[in-house]
């Protein structure tokens, strides 16, 4: 089969998850995340900081969700969560520092989630939600790009995919459309 026999349709993304061990699912913490990234996607109006302080914060939500305890309606669609904060980062750091945040991490998870430019980008946008939120401020990022809004989305596509592939039967992670918002928001499609 050559490029030319190839349909959008046939495209998938499918990572490799065999080296990551198994982990307790926070669904509707990732549909939250989601739900961050798609305002600052849909929203009709664009505001490339806000929309960048928004990716930050669904990225800081896809993190903390692999240190998060259950704390109400177990097992229901409406769980709730609560990020065990004294149990992976030290009593004065920033918990929205995208980096702490990775470096509590498993690595076999880091491994699977980030590459080295996802690491980069990550590095950059460290404090973004923390220091841009108020885009009023003086300390405010006043210059942005696209980066961490496309690493928002290959993070959500990649966890979409550790769930299924690790038996998650919540509904949003079941009908979520990964090929979707990893084509369409993501990468184009080089031919």
């Amino acid at each position: 089969m050559t490029q030319e026999d190839i349909s959008i349709k046939e495209l998938s993304f499918e990572p490799e998850i065999l080296k990551v061990d198994a982990i307790e699912f926070r669904p509707f913490m990732i549909e939250c995340a989601f739900d961050y990234y798609q305002v600052c996607i849909e929203s009709r109006h664009q505001r490339m900081g806000i929309q960048t302080v928004m990716s930050a914060l669904a990225i800081e939500v896809l993190l903390k969700s692999f240190n998060a305890r259950v704390t109400g309606n177990v097992g229901r669609l409406d769980e709730t969560y609560e990020f065990d904060r004294k149990a992976v980062i030290s009593k004065n750091s920033n918990a929205h520092d995208l980096v702490i945040l990775y470096e509590a991490l498993p690595s076999n998870l880091q491994n699977y989630l980030f590459d080295d430019i996802d690491l980069e980008i990550l590095e950059v946008n460290r404090s973004l939600f923390s220091s841009s939120r108020y885009v009023y401020e003086a300390k405010a990022n006043k210059i942005h790009n696209d980066d961490i809004i496309k690493l928002a989305a290959r993070l959500i596509c990649k966890i979409v995919c550790l769930y299924r592939k690790q038996n998650c039967n919540d509904p949003f992670i079941n009908e979520f459309d990964v090929e979707k918002l990893f084509l369409s928001h993501n990468h184009p499609v080089w031919w």
